[in-house]
């Protein structure tokens, strides 16, 4: 009994330290977005929304942070999985969309 809750708790654990659970901290975030992610998101490159752009930003704003994300961890459509950044962190990259986010709520 004691083994099955040992791995009850451990898969939870697993479970809640999830990407998609996690949200960022801007303040840190800003720091990141100007190390990686302004040379395509301050000019637009390759369809990313531009930071500040309220309209841009408008339906991934609804998907909601956690999805976002997720989606900068993992890539999609032309942004390369964590836009090039093979050092950064889950926690960098989450911080780094709560900034962006920020600048648009």
């Amino acid at each position: 009994m004691r083994a099955i809750v040992t791995a009850v708790v451990l898969v939870a654990g697993i479970l809640s330290s999830g990407v998609a659970a996690a949200e960022g901290d801007a303040a840190a975030g800003e720091a990141v977005y100007n190390r990686v992610c302004k040379m395509c998101h301050n000019s637009g490159m390759m369809g990313a929304p531009k930071l500040g752009d309220r309209k841009a930003w408008s339906a991934r704003v609804e998907q909601g942070e956690s999805t976002l994300t997720e989606h900068a961890i993992t890539g999609i459509r032309k942004m390369p999985p964590r836009g090039t950044c093979k050092s950064c962190s889950d926690e960098d990259i989450a911080n780094a969309v709560a900034y962006m986010l920020s600048k648009v709520k």
